[in-house]
């Protein structure tokens, strides 16, 4: 579960927060798992983004899960819970999500290799840190130099004084960045 809170922290921290207001709609895909394991993961979602999340829907399994187990009945618990749950089956989930937002696995047209994103994902982290460095270690060294301070001024021309980080290296993560936005999973 740690993992988990991890992720989706990690997950929720990408859009943007006028994104977010919007609310989220989350996938639990409940087909392969013991009922038990999907209320955990509803649950989990309570405590780590209910302001978020707007409707969670769970893909129950063709052979849906014993009566008895499943009247947890989520949908009474909107109000606790902070967002609705629904128990839909694979093939009716594009009855509450655009197609084009689903993957094919769940009757939806869009194209998604996870590698892929995560790739890029870890250049346009790089390139978001190491901009964000050279531009705070430019700007220690351009305030040295408008201060006046002769003692700044003859840091900030000392060579040893050069940003940490090469500036051309820099630009070269945001062209792949660039290059790479024009691809979905950005």
């Amino acid at each position: 579960m740690d993992e988990l809170s991890v992720t989706l922290d990690y997950l929720l921290s990408i859009p943007s927060d006028k994104c977010k207001a919007r609310g989220f709609t989350v996938i639990v895909d409940g087909r392969k798992s013991q009922w038990n394991v999907v209320k955990t993961v509803v649950l989990m979602l309570q405590n780590v983004v209910p302001a978020e999340v707007s409707l969670v829907c769970v893909v129950k399994p063709d052979e849906f899960w014993d009566k008895k187990v499943t009247h947890f009945c989520f949908w009474k618990e909107k109000d606790r819970l902070g967002f609705e749950v629904i128990l839909v089956s694979g093939n009716k989930l594009t009855r509450y999500i655009e197609p084009s937002q689903l993957t094919e696995e769940f009757g939806g047209s869009l194209t998604y290799d996870h590698m892929d994103w995560l790739n890029k994902r870890l250049v346009f982290e790089k390139f978001t840190k190491e901009s964000t460095s050279l531009l705070d270690e430019l700007a220690v060294i351009n305030n040295g130099s408008d201060k006046g301070n002769q003692n700044e001024k003859d840091r900030s021309m000392d060579f040893n004084y050069l940003p940490s980080v090469d500036p051309e290296t820099v630009l070269q993560t945001g062209k792949v960045c660039y290059n790479g936005s024009h691809e979905p999973y950005m």
